[in-house]
């Protein structure tokens, strides 16, 4: 897939009664999942941090200009938009440089994420086995080479151009420190450290999060900002991942608890009764649509046990509905089909009754 400018791209919906209501959705339906033993994939995968570290601090520019050298698109954009250390005048970069290597701070944080990650042999067979599927559906894709490194809490995954015209993509392991790290001590009144996100802040989350980088890429953005435009997005990208990561389960696929994951599966007519009884396909109100289709501890509206962003699940049973009736539309046919109202007739989506 090809991506735009060399930029970090990150991660984050009542049809009318003319609609004919026919087939059932879901989100059980088994996975046809494809033999992909014969495609041969080499992850790529760098320990950036652990390069960082071995700067000479007393050197600091020096061992700054051979890491540009060595790799200088992750370099480039690491202190320049990520920690923001860069700076033109050489003996300003040198204090800086200096100043970031000798921080305590800095070393600890180092160190947070050596004792959790001191080998990622695990995550690169995963994102092997991830990438053969991600290259059976996508085969003109050019794969990405990853780099691990800490942001100072500031970025998970996120994909930029690296050279060659491949893609990068730099994964925040300090983002994936686990349950026992005390996310909330960094900033109490930064929504990002509230519980119900740094509860996927953790190794179990990390390859899906990863993959999610590129098939959002792949995505693009919504066709539009319609609930239904949106909604079905999030289900095309749930789909995707489901079928690149099938092994995955769903409850790390969307993000859910597994009594959130039960609840939503015995759930589902409810939750898209409740959709239907708000009449909000086609607003557009940013604010009013927020609130279900961004992650939450629970969807305003719905009953406590419900999760945030049900309209993943949703969105996901309508796409699924939707390739069952076109056999022989594939994944790379599904992404380009941008008419969400279409998508969502020629799907006849009902949930079944209990």
């Amino acid at each position: 897939m090809n991506t735009t400018a060399s930029v970090i791209r990150f991660l984050f919906f009542a049809l009318g009664l003319s609609i004919i209501l026919l087939s059932c959705g879901g989100d059980k339906t088994a996975i046809d999942t494809p033999d992909v033993s014969d495609i041969k994939v080499e992850v790529d995968l760098i320990r950036y941090e652990e390069v960082l570290m071995q700067m000479d601090p007393s050197k600091p520019e020096t061992a700054y200009q051979q890491l540009l050298i060595k790799y200088p698109r992750m370099t480039d954009l690491y202190f320049k938009r990520l920690l923001e250390l860069y700076h033109p005048d050489r003996d300003t970069l040198n204090t800086r440089l200096s100043a970031f290597l000798l921080d305590e701070r800095i070393r600890e944080l180092a160190n947070e994420v050596k004792s959790a990650y001191p080998k990622v042999d695990d995550i690169e067979k995963e994102l092997s086995q991830a990438l053969k599927y991600y290259k059976h559906y996508f085969p003109e894709s050019t794969l990405p080479r990853f780099y691990t490194l800490f942001s100072e809490f500031g970025y998970q995954p996120f994909i930029f151009d690296d050279m060659d015209g491949q893609d990068g993509v730099g994964i925040g392991l300090d983002m994936f420190l686990g349950a026992d790290y005390n996310y909330k001590a960094i900033n109490p009144t930064d929504p990002v450290f509230s519980d119900y996100l740094t509860r996927t802040y953790d190794r179990a989350h990390l390859v899906k999060k990863t993959m999610e980088i590129l098939v959002e890429d792949a995505l693009g953005t919504p066709p539009g900002k319609r609930f239904i435009d949106q909604m079905i997005h999030q289900g095309k990208k749930a789909y995707v991942l489901k079928r690149i990561l099938p092994t995955t389960p769903d409850s790390i696929i969307y993000e859910y608890t597994s009594k959130q994951m039960a609840w939503m599966e015995n759930s589902e007519l409810a939750v898209w009764d409740f959709l239907l009884e708000l009449d909000c396909m086609y607003d557009t109100n940013h604010l009013k649509l927020s609130k279900l289709l961004n992650p939450g501890p629970t969807t305003q509206g719905m009953p406590e046990a419900a999760p945030g962003r049900t309209t993943a699940y949703i969105g996901n049973a309508i796409v699924s509905a939707f390739m069952k009736r076109n056999k022989d539309v594939d994944l790379v046919d599904l992404i380009q089909f941008r008419d969400s109202q279409l998508l969502m007739e020629e799907s006849r989506y009902k949930p079944a009754r209990r």
